[in-house]
């Protein structure tokens, strides 16, 4: 065998041994568990809401905002959220109410809604014992400027 028939499987093997590893597993566990946890979270319907913004954009007199709103909890939490929601349903409006009207137009027009998501999950979590809600999502949506 030649010098760079050696070098060239040389070469070879390192690059191959190289990569052995060369995934995070505790990142993977994470990302295995939070998939199983998506798979038994429960919808439930957080309400429809129309509210107009105190600071609408330049130019504009009236901003509305409309949205029908869910929240995703895990399955063994569903029961005590809507029961929490029928005797506290109010307050927890009364507090979205409030924490949307401090939003800006930049968040309104953020297409993920990040802003908006992170409210409402604040709100139902304070309101709700052990911060049981995952996630946020919009069946319906609308903001517009009159």
């Amino acid at each position: 065998m030649t010098y760079h028939a050696l070098l060239k499987i040389l070469c070879c093997i390192v690059v191959a041994t190289s990569f052995v590893g060369c995934f995070d597993a505790e990142a993977l566990i994470q990302s295995r568990q939070k998939a199983a946890i998506l798979a038994r979270l429960e919808e439930i319907d957080l309400g429809e809401f129309r509210v107009t913004l105190p600071k609408p954009a330049e130019g504009a007199s009236i901003a509305e905002l409309r949205f029908h709103v869910f929240g995703r909890v895990a399955n063994s939490d569903l029961d005590r959220v809507q029961e929490v929601l029928e005797n506290q349903g109010s307050q927890f409006r009364h507090e979205l109410l409030l924490a949307v009207r401090q939003l800006n137009v930049s968040d309104l027009e953020d297409p993920q809604l990040q802003a908006l998501r992170s409210h409402i999950e604040d709100v139902m979590n304070g309101v709700l014992p052990g911060e049981p809600l995952q996630s946020v999502g919009f069946y319906r949506f609308a903001y517009a400027n009159f």
